[in-house]
């Protein structure tokens, strides 16, 4: 058996491993959650009908660090130096520095977010956590690179990137089944990526976080029997970051097309984090003030169900997931055709958005002045 093959096996027997454990977590965190009442209570804009389990995050959590920290002692434990394990092991333990410096910054993500979940953290002090972490991964190296040399300005796109990712997920976390289902999307696209750029390491851990958001998706798909909570959005954020900057993009000297890779694959939550904080904004609201305006909000308001808008805003993360994988393949005049393609996506989409929200407006305002003219006739 050659090293690839020996590998698939590997990326196979993490993907089901972590996906199992995940399923069997989540079903644990269900009962757990109610024996101490760590629940979302239906409050303000929330629409659920009865209290809900937010211990989501916690599940895909526990079985990610468990199945990446029980292959890091399995190999440990095997003796093959020149064969097949052994140059699994060197690539283990290549990036194991880097997996502490995540799982560390990672518990500090999902302490903030339960923290949030129980007791309704303010903005702040939500933020110096995500600082905290964010400075965790800068202090050990993170860095973008998506291409060389950008020098100082490097360590500030980079804490902003990470700050990005992080409430990035934790925006679309707004109808059930909507932020692991576009994370596990994500991940595969980006999982398909790696093996492009030959990381395997790096797929590896993908395909565990991809198994553990896989195990948990059926039971928070609607009707959810368990939330993510902020303590999950959150968290898969911050190793959407992480696995980011953990990756390294530059490919056949083509550092230029390398720009659009992280964008592109993650482009329905920054579209849904932007356009929201926009409209925030425009209305005279603070950026961090929750309401019911996000994507997948919006195309409830359209006429979709929750379940047709979340598997559409599937389609969308998908189709510009492809176009992602796309990019590692092209040239300079690829990649300007590429981000003419994302952008045409994300112009169609918000074209959309907008011309059936006109209508909606336009028919209240009609319905509105029929209504008027009734009570008038009535006088």
């Amino acid at each position: 058996m050659d090293f690839v093959a020996f590998l698939q096996i590997v990326n196979l027997s993490v993907f089901l491993t972590a996906a199992a454990l995940s399923w069997a977590l989540t079903r644990i965190g269900v009962p757990l959650s109610f024996r101490f009442e760590l629940l979302d209570y239906p409050q303000g804009r929330k629409t659920h009908l009865r209290p809900m389990p937010f211990l989501g995050g916690v599940a895909v959590f526990t079985a990610f660090w468990v199945v990446v920290f029980s292959g890091w002692g399995a190999t440990q434990l095997m003796t093959d130096p020149g064969g097949k394990v052994g140059m699994l092991l060197a690539s283990v333990q290549s990036v194991m520095p880097k997996l502490v410096g995540i799982f560390t910054g990672g518990s500090v993500i999902l302490f903030v977010g339960l923290c949030d979940d129980k007791y309704r953290w303010s903005p702040l002090r939500k933020l110096v956590g995500q600082t905290v972490a964010a400075g965790i991964l800068m202090k050990l190296g993170f860095m973008i690179n998506l291409v060389g040399g950008v020098g100082p300005i490097g360590y500030v796109i980079t804490f902003l990137w990470i700050l990005m990712m992080i409430n990035a997920f934790n925006f679309i976390d707004s109808l059930d089944g909507h932020c692991a289902g576009i994370a596990l999307i994500s991940t595969v696209v980006f999982f398909t990526i790696t093996q492009i750029l030959n990381q395997p390491m790096i797929g590896i851990l993908l395909l565990a976080f991809a198994g553990a958001l896989l195990g948990f998706l059926p039971n928070n798909f609607k009707p959810a029997k368990i939330f993510l909570g902020d303590n999950g959005s959150l968290f898969i954020g911050y190793m959407m970051a992480a696995f980011t900057l953990l990756c390294k993009y530059q490919v056949h000297d083509a550092t230029y097309v390398t720009l659009f890779i992280p964008v592109l694959v993650f482009g329905v939550p920054i579209y849904d984090m932007l356009s929201v904080i926009t409209v925030r904004i425009s209305r005279g609201l603070a950026p961090w003030k929750g309401d019911r305006n996000h994507f997948a909000h919006r195309l409830v308001k359209i006429g979709m169900s929750d379940q047709v808008a979340v598997v559409f805003s599937y389609f969308i993360a998908l189709t510009i997931g492809l176009v992602a994988i796309l990019t590692t393949q092209v040239g300079l005049l690829g990649a300007i055709l590429i981000w003419l393609i994302f952008l045409s996506i994300i112009g169609v989409v918000a074209f959309l958005e907008y011309y059936a929200a006109e209508s909606a407006r336009v028919a209240a305002k009609l319905l509105e002045k029929k209504s008027r003219r009734l009570q008038e006739k009535g006088k």
